[in-house]
């Protein structure tokens, strides 16, 4: 447990000290956006793409993995846009968010950087592929309901599929993963000054990452309807894990792999569905109120779940 603490530790009091320096006025509050946009188009796309360049092929097309993460993923979504259908009478937008929040960890900003440190670079690979799998199989989709919602049916079903697809193709983390599966594939050797400049900027994505997500969480409002914002974060961090662990389990049998996998699922809420949210302007806050909730809830059952499977 003190060894598992030793490394994580560490990685939450990075977010602390994002938050402490807007709190206290060191770190102004506009230059949050400038940090991420650092991190989401420099370091972190550096950060995929050298480690998938970097890997045989082989091991990237882990079709069992990416079929029992989304199999999982949908499952918790499912059931809990259900559930704030149900209970709360959600409109059919604010379920879906419901939802995605729900299954969408914070994999980018936090998971990598945590992950590795935990198992090395063998974490790299499923976490970019549990990410990808996100993006490609639930963000997407999600993205195309919302915007079916927003046009209650009389929106132009081209036009919705053309912006849906033109946020995917120019997303900075697909494109470097294609890049760095086009590597694998070709069995391309990295340039050494590549080499270099991505493991440079790649080894920044995780502190510029963490302290970024302290500085939003210190400016994120805090809204009513903890209920709601209680569905959604117990959907994250215990319904979440436990449906990874049981379509890891039957897809791939117990291993490091799917070990990962449900430390992934354990994660906080990934800051996407907050810019989702905005994006359609409906149910901001309570989303931002569920992830700083599942932030601050994660640093202990984050722990204790990595304590807990490590020994």
């Amino acid at each position: 447990m003190g060894t598992i603490l030793n490394v994580i530790l560490p990685f939450f009091a990075l977010i602390g000290c994002g938050y402490l320096a807007v709190k206290l006025r060191i770190f102004p509050g506009d230059g949050i956006a400038g940090l991420n946009a650092f991190v989401w188009y420099f370091a972190l796309p550096c950060l995929v793409f050298r480690a998938l360049a970097l890997r045989p092929l082989a091991e990237i097309l882990d079709a069992p993995f990416i079929a029992a993460w989304a199999i999982g993923g949908w499952a918790v979504f499912g059931l809990v846009a259900l559930l704030g259908r149900l209970l709360f009478r959600a409109p059919a937008g604010v379920a879906l968010l419901q939802g995605q929040g729900a299954e969408l960890s914070n994999i980018g900003y936090m998971g990598l950087p945590l992950l590795i440190a935990l198992y090395g670079e063998a974490a790299t690979v499923p976490a970019v592929l549990a990410m990808l799998t996100d993006m490609v199989l639930v963000q997407t989709p999600t993205m195309a309901l919302l915007e079916v919602a927003k046009s209650r049916g009389g929106g132009d079903p081209a036009a919705v599929a053309g912006k849906v697809l033109k946020g995917f193709l120019t997303n900075p983390l697909v494109l470097s993963v294609v890049a760095g599966g086009l590597v694998a594939a070709l069995a391309l050797p990295l340039p050494a000054p590549v080499g270099y400049f991505t493991e440079i900027l790649g080894r920044a994505a995780g502190p510029a990452a963490l302290f970024g997500i302290g500085a939003k969480l210190a400016g994120q409002p805090v809204a009513d309807g903890l209920a709601e914002v209680g569905l959604v974060t117990f959907g994250k961090l215990v319904l979440h894990p436990l449906a990874i662990f049981l379509a890891m389990s039957a897809a791939l049998g117990w291993g490091e792999r799917a070990e990962i996998a449900v430390l992934l699922a354990a994660l906080p809420i990934g800051g996407n569905v907050f810019v989702v949210a905005q994006s359609f302007g409906i149910y901001a806050a309570r989303i931002s109120t569920a992830i700083l909730a599942s932030t601050a809830i994660g640093v202990v059952s984050f722990s204790f779940l990595a304590a807990r499977m490590a020994g």
